[in-house]
């Protein structure tokens, strides 16, 4: 949280983002707790089988003694799902550390004590029972710990089980009879020896199990950040190219410079439009702008610069130049053109505004790379050609064209295709006068495809009557 000054007598309070990996962490804290909760569940599955066998076993009285250790087990494990006062739906973070202290306290128990419904027993051979595979109770419990996901559970559970299988092993052990032997096969001596092993185990399958959850963890984590920088690329290039960045290490960290096709939309007239809409149809109107114009943009291996409220800015040759940039920047607004045209005729029949668009075009060095701060970054495209494509964009108004582009960027185009393929891009272009462009000294030669009315929407007026409502198509003619 940081304190802002606005002025002498007050302070705003800003909380700082987290950052993604922060918020990753705090959703793998709360899959821990619900790793509780599902070992719970597991935990009533297991004892119902447990008892089903133990009453198959065991004659009664003895069950009684199984049956209380069952429930033993039920309520440590409903520990798990106490909610503390602060934390919502949250146990308190003591009971993670609890349960497993008081499971294996109590499974170790189970394990060396023996049924006193079972009649007398003779203490002094209790350490056979830490000699056989009871051993299997505790790693049981290691296992289940694995649930949680969390690595620092999983060695607390094991180092646990460690602690009170020799703390089982020193009680039994003084008992009277029975004593310390290094090694051999006394019925009734506490192997030293064996012991260590046993911890030795313990605490290595411990450890083996908290590598493996924490590289989950890891792997987990590096797949999610993975997907989300994919998305954010997804969102400013096209499919082909969002892959090849993402296996690339911050591939716009290094700012350079590199000639490339810059594209700028924008619907004409939308202020007038704006206020004949209510604010839900004038949103309504610009998704649909610009998935149309983003689609065309995309298809045509464009990168989608930014939104500018009812245009868009686009670039062909970010991040890496190609052969066809040029053209598939012209490509792209003739693109524009076709689809718009398409959505006017469905927008004219339903009696909605037809809209127009002006796109300009220019080829030119730029300078590309990430700016921003810690909490922010945007990749952008910066030069004075990005300044002049927006100057040809408005050039649109003054030419009565849909589609201006320099000649900088019809050389281009020309030289990186076939004379065929670019005739057929430039065919509806006509070289207009030198232009005087704001902002540079020299004036510029252009090619500007004109508006025309090519087509027309017949519908149905309120009185029922017919009415003819012009579509501003761009014409297919040639224009020599």
């Amino acid at each position: 949280m940081e304190r802002l000054p606005l002025d002498n007598d007050h302070v705003a309070l800003v909380q700082t983002p987290r950052p993604p990996v922060a918020r990753l962490t705090t959703a793998l804290a709360a899959e821990e707790r619900n790793g509780l909760k599902l070992a719970f569940k597991l935990r009533l599955s297991a004892l119902g089988l447990v008892a089903v066998f133990i009453a198959a076993m065991n004659e009664w009285p003895q069950i009684v003694y199984h049956c209380a250790l069952s429930l033993g087990f039920v309520a440590i494990g409903a520990i798990s799902l106490i909610r503390g006062r602060n934390s919502g739906s949250r146990a308190p973070g003591w009971t993670r550390w609890a349960v497993p202290l008081a499971d294996l306290a109590l499974v170790t128990f189970a394990v060396v004590y023996p049924n006193p419904f079972a009649g007398p027993a003779d203490l002094s051979e209790l350490p056979l029972v830490l000699r056989s595979d009871n051993l299997l109770y505790p790693v049981i419990f290691i296992a289940l710990s694995t649930l949680t996901n969390s690595p620092r559970q999983v060695m607390w559970t094991g180092a646990v089980a460690a602690i009170m299988w020799v703390a089982a092993s020193f009680w039994v052990a003084g008992l009277p009879g029975v004593r310390w032997q290094a090694m051999g096969t006394d019925p009734h001596a506490v192997m030293a020896h064996a012991l260590v092993q046993q911890v030795f185990l313990l605490l290595v399958i411990a450890g083996l199990l908290a590598g493996a959850v924490n590289r989950s963890r890891a792997l987990m984590l590096r797949q999610v950040t993975a997907e989300r920088e994919r998305t954010q690329l997804a969102r400013y290039f096209s499919t082909n190219l969002v892959d090849q960045l993402a296996d690339a290490d911050r591939p716009f960290d290094e700012v350079r410079r590199q000639t490339v096709a810059i594209l700028f939309a924008d619907i004409v007239g939308f202020t007038s439009l704006g206020e004949a809409l209510s604010p839900v149809d004038l949103f309504g109107l610009l998704r649909e702008f610009h998935k149309r114009m983003e689609a065309a943009v995309f298809a045509n291996n464009g990168t989608l610069d930014k939104y500018l409220g009812d245009g868009l800015m686009a670039s062909f040759g970010t991040p890496t130049t190609g052969p066809r940039d040029a053209a598939n920047a012209m490509a792209a607004a003739l693109a524009m053109t076709a689809t718009l045209a398409e959505w006017n005729r469905a927008r004219g029949s339903r009696g909605e505004p037809i809209l127009r668009i002006g796109i300009g075009l220019h080829w030119g060095p730029v300078v590309l790379g990430d700016i921003g701060g810690d909490h922010r970054l945007e990749f952008a495209t910066i030069g004075d050609t990005v300044n002049i494509a927006s100057r040809l964009e408005h050039m649109t108004r003054d030419l009565d064209a849909d589609i201006v582009v320099s000649i900088d960027l019809v050389n281009a185009i020309r030289a990186s295709i076939t004379p065929v393929e670019a005739e057929e891009l430039l065919a509806e272009f006509t070289k207009s006068t030198l232009q005087t462009v704001r902002g540079r000294n020299a004036q510029l030669e252009v090619f500007a495809r004109r508006r025309r009315v090519s087509g027309a929407v017949r519908r149905t007026s309120d009185t029922g009557g017919e009415t003819t409502q012009a579509v501003m198509v761009p014409s297919t003619e040639r224009v020599e």
